[in-house]
């Protein structure tokens, strides 16, 4: 499932599919964010807010789905074990968010 993949990218993989990411849901369990929503759009930002719905990241979400090759994206889909990493790492680590 790993394989080719840096540490790294692995790590960030990792912390989307258990969702323990530093995104402002998973920060504020830890007190270490002012509130868990989206600064953005004011809902709960989880990794699937980040990867599927957030409107701030809406031209990398149409990229993503033009390199998945399907608009019924999830992050089972994007995150399974016979998916390809790479457009999911791309996202995440070009957004403009410390993540990576």
């Amino acid at each position: 499932m790993y394989d080719g993949l840096s540490r790294p990218q692995c790590s960030v993989l990792t912390q989307l599919r258990i969702s323990h990411i530093g995104l402002n849901s998973f920060l504020h369990c830890f007190h270490l964010g002012p509130s868990p929503n989206c600064t953005h759009c004011h809902v709960p930002e989880t990794a699937s807010h980040f990867v599927l719905a957030c409107p701030l990241c809406c031209q990398q979400h149409l990229e993503l789905i033009h390199k998945v090759g399907t608009a019924h994206l999830s992050l089972w889909l994007l995150l399974g074990v016979n998916s390809d990493p790479k457009p999911v790492l791309v996202f995440v680590c070009d957004n403009g968010r410390r993540l990576c």
